[in-house]
């Protein structure tokens, strides 16, 4: 692409204040001889990717900043906020332009992996991969274009990585994490046959155990169970009902995977109108699954999911940000059989949304100014906790 700066396989990308300018160009690298066909796709904006992900010591959260109505002025940022730290930092790879959206998959010990996807003169995927909680990145390869979806990346505790790719020939692939070699896990007509009553519709996130083991989250196109699959002797749907009013189609928004299981997230359409469920799967000493659900969030109609947080409370909470125009609400559930908790009116221009502990936080970006709020469970009202000015290069994209 006109303007692309060439960067060398084994260059390190170094992020520190103030250096993590989102500039034009890519990363270019060789992929893995594999037999998986890249994927393409059109360079359309992705759906809403402004996601957080709580571990056992850090939390991570993408969102989108800038100029909202000038896509090649908005830029997708990562916020890192490590045990102890008292404000969240800049983490976001520097190098590749990322206005076409950016996913991160976070596994303990700061071992973090980010993919950009396409937007403009950048027709492919990018994946970049930190062992130090996004201090520093080197680049790596994907062999295709990664899917719009905030979970199409999980790291697994051994460094391996699995991914999510775009239509149309979708997959999810694993990278061993010796050889870095990229192999196909499962294909979604796979996927179908182990379940035909969920109707497969597309592939929507994947998570990877503390065993190493992958899980799958799908669309259900004619089926109000979950779908959700683990690999095990074969495949195998684990999705429980949806516990709301019989959707007639579901989908898997989010999952993690933590130390002691699966917490995820799944959306219901019912007559127009939008159900939300937190999941979790327990695995046990033989990989065994077995999941559940909270009770349905009903949203009414023209509310819709806007950001979603995971791993917050005791470590399996699920927070989320839903909107209808300017209107905006959070509500939080925190673990199996709990009820959701509506919070204190969410700060206007909230777009994004992490839970640490029993603290939630709401980002409100404006330009190039990122205000960070806080509240608790059962406070009437929300907390300033830090401002801060983002180093964006408007003109950059162009």
């Amino acid at each position: 692409p006109s303007g692309a700066v060439p960067m060398k396989p084994w260059a390190r990308w170094t992020v520190g204040a103030g250096s993590a300018l989102v500039v034009v160009g890519i990363v270019v690298v060789g992929s893995h001889g594999s037999g998986i066909t890249p994927a393409t796709v059109a360079n359309v904006a992705p759906a809403t990717l402004s996601a957080s992900t709580t571990t056992a010591d850090q939390t991570t959260v993408v969102f989108a900043m800038g100029k909202f109505n000038e896509p090649a002025n908005t830029f997708y940022e990562l916020f890192t906020h490590k045990d102890g730290d008292t404000a969240w930092k800049l983490a976001t790879p520097p190098g590749v332009a990322d206005n076409g959206g950016l996913v991160v998959g976070s596994a303990a010990a700061g071992s973090l992996a980010a993919g950009f996807l396409p937007s403009a003169d950048l027709t492919f995927s990018v994946l970049a991969h930190s062992v130090d909680g996004g201090a520093h990145w080197n680049p790596g390869d994907i062999p295709g274009t990664l899917a719009a979806v905030p979970d199409a990346l999980a790291t697994g505790v051994d460094g391996r990585v699995a991914a999510v790719l775009a239509g149309p020939t979708q997959a999810v692939i694993e990278s061993d994490p010796v050889t870095k070699r990229w192999q196909r896990v499962v294909l979604p007509k796979q996927l179908d046959r182990v379940t035909p009553r969920c109707g497969v519709s597309a592939i929507t996130a994947v998570a990877v155990t503390s065993a190493n083991a992958p899980v799958v989250g799908a669309g259900c196109a004619h089926s109000s169970a979950v779908g959700l699959f683990v690999s095990g002797g074969g495949w195998h749907f684990v999705g429980p009902a949806f516990g709301g009013q019989n959707p007639s189609s579901t989908s898997v928004i989010r999952l993690e995977a933590g130390p002691t299981g699966i917490t995820g997230l799944a959306k219901g359409d019912v007559d127009g109108a939008v159900e939300l469920m937190g999941l979790w799967g327990d695995t046990g000493a033989t990989g065994g699954f077995g999941f559940t659900g909270s009770p349905a969030l009903v949203l009414s109609s023209g509310w819709s999911l806007l950001s979603s947080g995971i791993g917050g409370g005791g470590g399996r909470g699920v927070t989320v940000l839903v909107g209808s125009g300017a209107s905006r609400r959070v509500e939080t559930t925190d673990g199996p059989g709990q009820p959701w908790v509506q919070l204190a009116s969410v700060p206007d221009g909230t777009t994004a949304v992490a839970t640490i502990g029993n603290e939630t936080e709401a980002f409100v970006p404006s330009g190039t100014s990122l205000t960070v709020w806080s509240t608790t469970s059962g406070a009437t009202s929300w907390t300033r906790v830090g401002r801060q000015s983002v180093p964006l290069q408007y003109g950059s994209s162009g």
